[in-house]
């Protein structure tokens, strides 16, 4: 069954959905920055965490809605599944630089972004392996939460715990919805993948939240 396209748009919603998340990002991303201005750390790992969603969404954007010719299509694509892996990374940033203590901190940018770094590598190195394997490490870079989780709930607050947690789980939600391909719904228009889009740009808001409300005033 072909989808609905909007002239040359190839998944409107999908670019639509995406487009907007990524002027909000860019949005967000400047008012991260001017309010971390005064602290060089604080303001790098927001512009970190800004950037890292900007990139993931206008390059979303691009990939669902132009109609790329075969070989860039794939290229592309890598480059947006990718980037997934650096929206996770980015995420852990501004908790790891401005929360975590000296050792935790650097045990967890190592980590995160060290698995960011092998999903990249295996894009461009080994586009063949199955995409299980990316949702498996963005899956396990998220929810590595739980190793220093102690200390994040020693130094946050009952609520910023919980959007961290909330914003886990919608994105989690949505890696298995997109690895299923369930529901269906409206396959023409609306169907599981964009369900999957929907939860991942909600989880970053929940993230942004978190972010903007708890770690910059931290």
């Amino acid at each position: 069954m072909d989808r609905l396209t909007l002239g040359k748009m190839q998944n409107p919603v999908r670019g639509i959905l995406h487009g907007s998340a990524a002027v909000a990002s860019l949005i967000g991303l400047i008012v991260l920055t001017i309010r971390t201005s005064s602290d060089a750390i604080r303001m790098w790992s927001m512009v970190i965490f800004g950037f890292s969603l900007v990139a993931l969404y206008t390059t979303s954007s691009l990939y669902h809605s132009y109609p790329w010719r075969e070989k860039w299509e794939r290229r592309i694509q890598r480059v947006d599944h990718s980037m997934i892996l650096v929206l996770v990374a980015g995420s852990w940033t501004p908790i790891a630089m401005n929360v975590l203590d000296g050792g935790w901190r650097i045990f967890t940018m190592s980590v995160v972004w060290g698995l960011a770094l092998i999903g990249v590598v295996q894009k461009i190195l080994f586009p063949s392996v199955r995409q299980w394997f990316t949702v498996a490490l963005a899956t396990t870079m998220g929810w590595f939460a739980v190793v220093p989780l102690p200390q994040i709930i020693q130094r946050m607050s009952r609520g910023a715990i919980i959007l961290l947690l909330v914003g886990g789980v919608l994105y989690t939600i949505g890696m298995v919805i997109y690895a299923t391909r369930w529901p269906k719904l409206f396959p023409r228009v609306f169907s599981s993948h964009e369900v999957f889009h929907v939860l991942v740009v909600a989880g970053s808001a929940v993230h942004f939240a978190l972010v903007y409300n708890y770690v910059v005033p931290y």
